[in-house]
């Protein structure tokens, strides 16, 4: 990746799509201390009050779904961070240390690259943000919404995910609880091209693999994964810039696309010993997230 001068103007080469969690917090800070200096704008997903529904129909719809331990984590890890944002701005005036891990608006912020909520990543207002920029590069890591042709044929180079499995392994919205379920004992983190609408399944330009220990939460091996997957994205879009067709086509068929489990799927799991959290691992994020403590992986 180009690197910006110490006096001159920043090279702003990347739209970077986001949806702030506390498990995903390492991972977020990681990618901004990598390339933040190349991130012209960053796209937030406006997860209440749009097309999912607002915070109340998408619990109660959450709960008839996949039941209320897994809605309940879902929520927390979610909500969890414009919370602890909330406090950790009071508390950096009153220390004068910023926290060691910032949220989403936070980095951007830093960084000098325009934030922007969004409900609708493909609507018109998205894509003149985007147009505006002129980007090499679409990344997308963490992110709710499915892009489609317009977008994700903007930037000159390419648009990239960051996705927390070996593709084409476990395509879909919650790819480490399914690996958790079915105690793997290996998975990891992919960078792949985002080559159409269909969900997880372009060019794999890089992945990383991660041992799983049986006794990890889900929680745990998000971090892990996102922080795998946060590692390899520099490196990824550096062979893409390089060579606009690097990377492997994936064969589907070898690999398997799941969604959400049921509320009868997630008492299994439990009953045969899934853990969603880890409380020693969700306050150490919080700590680190008001500026408490410094985070360690």
């Amino acid at each position: 990746m180009p690197s910006a001068t110490e006096n001159g103007p920043k090279t702003r080469t990347i739209v970077f799509c986001h949806i702030d969690s506390l498990c995903c917090l390492p991972a977020l800070n990681a990618v901004f201390a990598e390339l933040g200096d190349h991130i012209g704008l960053v796209l937030s997903s406006r997860r209440f009050g749009s097309s999912h529904g607002t915070f109340w129909e998408q619990t109660t719809s959450g709960f008839r779904r996949f039941g209320i331990p897994l809605n309940l984590w879902l929520g927390f890890d979610l909500i969890s961070v414009p919370v602890v944002a909330f406090f950790a701005r009071w508390l950096s005036r009153l220390t004068g240390r910023p926290p060691s891990l910032a949220t989403l608006p936070e980095l951007a912020r830093r960084h000098g690259a325009r934030f922007v909520e969004t409900s609708d990543v493909n609507s018109a207002e998205a894509l003149a943000e985007v147009q505006a920029c002129a980007p090499d590069f679409i990344v997308v890591m963490n992110f709710d919404q499915i892009l489609q042709p317009p977008l994700i044929g903007l930037p000159k180079v390419a648009a990239v995910n960051v996705h927390p499995s070996l593709l084409p392994r476990l395509r879909g919205p919650c790819p480490v609880l399914w690996a958790r379920a079915r105690q793997e004992h290996i998975s990891g983190a992919t960078v792949h091209a985002i080559e159409d609408g269909t969900i997880d399944a372009g060019r794999i330009i890089a992945q990383v693999e991660v041992p799983i220990d049986g006794a990890t939460s889900v929680g745990e091996l998000t971090t892990q994964f996102f922080s795998a997957g946060a590692r390899a994205l520099p490196t990824a879009l550096a062979r893409l810039a390089a060579d606009r067709t690097t990377g492997q086509a994936q064969r589907l068929s070898d690999g398997q696309y799941l969604g959400y489990p049921s509320a009868l799927q997630m008492k299994d799991f439990r009953r045969a010993g899934l853990r969603l959290c880890r409380l020693r691992h969700a306050t150490h994020l919080l700590l680190a997230a008001l500026g408490v403590t410094r985070w360690k992986l």
